[in-house]
This record gives structure tokens, sequence and C-alpha cells, in this order.
């Protein structure tokens, strides 16, 4: 099959038409862009799936834009895209890097989701004073960036506190519930991965309610998405799918 990306500014969404029979809905790491998931999304939709990578509400913008947001507006956010992908199709599974991963958990919690594809999910932050930002971002509402490539998408100069903090609120919901999501999981994650441990996918893999399909990647990326392993991440998530989600018809095909 043949398809089309719209790509893609960094302000915009991705959408990519597929089978009626299943949809993928990506969502984007906390401070990242649809881009760190389109190659991702090429590769689900070249297998047939209909693909949505949404831009995250107050992403891709000032830092006083995310300091007006809650987990909850960005969750409503993703239930509507959800719920727009269902009345389309007969299945919607969700996936999600890293904060996504964790938004996908909570979106399993409220819509019924025919399967999870877990990139570097956060259950937990290596950096501990992370656990603090809930508290902190009224009165200190920036720290200054983490480490790491000038260039990478969504960065910004001093991290808002208030998204970290409201991330750490999302991590507390999804991992008292674990065992209520019953859907079938892949939970991939590197070893080395230096903002979200390993230590959640082990818990995932541990604790959720349905089947999980655990992938460990050597090497200390984070954004595996985007990093070098990820045709191989791209092949097993086709292949959970098949597993869980099979198409029975196939998309209107797209020409290039």
């Amino acid at each position: 099959m043949t398809h089309r990306v719209v790509v893609v500014g960094e302000r915009d969404g991705i959408d990519i038409p597929g089978s009626p029979d299943a949809a993928v809905l990506l969502l984007h790491g906390l401070f990242g862009t649809p881009n760190e998931l389109h190659v991702l999304g090429d590769q689900l939709a070249g297998a047939g799936y209909a693909v949505r990578i949404p831009l995250l509400p107050g992403r891709a913008s000032s830092p006083s834009v995310l300091d007006r947001l809650s987990w909850e507006d960005w969750m409503r956010d993703a239930v509507r895209h959800f719920d727009e992908l269902a009345a389309a199709h007969a299945h919607v599974a969700v996936g999600g890097l890293s904060a996504g991963g964790t938004m996908a958990l909570d979106l399993a919690l409220r819509r019924p989701t025919a399967s999870l594809l877990l990139y570097a999910a956060a259950l937990s932050l290596r950096y501990r004073v992370t656990a603090l930002a809930p508290y902190l971002w009224r009165v200190v509402p920036r720290w200054p960036r983490a480490t790491g490539p000038a260039d990478a998408p969504g960065r910004y100069e001093r991290v808002p506190v208030r998204a970290v903090g409201e991330l750490v609120l999302g991590m507390r919901r999804v991992r008292s519930r674990l065992g209520e999501i019953t859907a079938p999981a892949l939970v991939a994650h590197s070893r080395g991965d230096p903002i979200v441990p390993v230590s959640s996918a082990d818990r995932l893999a541990r604790d959720l309610g349905g089947p999980v399909e655990l992938m460990l990647l050597e090497g200390a990326a984070h954004a595996i998405t985007a990093a070098l392993e990820r045709e191989r991440l791209g092949d097993e998530s086709v292949a959970h799918l098949r597993r869980y989600v099979p198409l029975r018809r196939q998309g209107i095909k797209d020409s290039r």
C-alpha cells in the first residue's frame, strides 16, 4: 500500500488515512512535536492503519502558554482526538512517547483502547527534584534547560516547571491504576534512558492488567522513535498491531 504523509511544521499535526478497521492515535513527548513520531506513523500507515499525531495543547508555543494548562487540559484534547477516530474506525489503538506514553495509559483508563504502544513511557523521572515541581512552579516557574542537542525539537531555553509538575501528577494517577488497564501493550524502552529510567518499563510489564510485550533496546536514547533503531521499533509495532488489532479492509490508496 502506498500512502502520503502531510508534513508538517512544528505547529501542525499529522493525519494519514487508512483502513476503517483501525486507527492509531500517537501522542508526542512533554516538550516535543508530532515530528518526533512521524517516521513511526509512516510505518504504521504503510501497514494500512490510519494514523493521527496531534500537536498537544501549548506545545510549539511560548512557555507561558504551558503555564496555563493542566494535565486535564492535555487529556481533554487527547480524548477528543480518540473520540473522533472512534467515530470513523472500528478500533482505536493509542501510543505515546515519554509523557505521551503516560497520557496513553490515562486514556486507556477513560476509553476502550484496542492496544497500547508505549515508547519510553514515563512512570517516574530520573531527576528526583522533578517530584517537587507540582509544588514549586508558582514560585519557580522555570528551570535551566536539561542538557541535550541544541536543535532538539520542542526545546525551550528554560524548562516550564508547571508542565513538569503536571506530568508528575499524571504519573501518580496512572501508577496506582495500572492493573485496571487490560489492553494489550507493547512496552519499548532503552536500557540507558537518561530521562525515564528503565524501571518504568519493568513496572509496566509487571503491573499492567493485560498482555505485555517488552522490548528493551541497547543504548541511551530517550526519544527512541527518532533514534537509530526506529525502523526496528516500527516493525515491532506493526507486528504487535497485527496480532491484536488485525485489519480486514485496507484503506484508500494514496499516491505520494
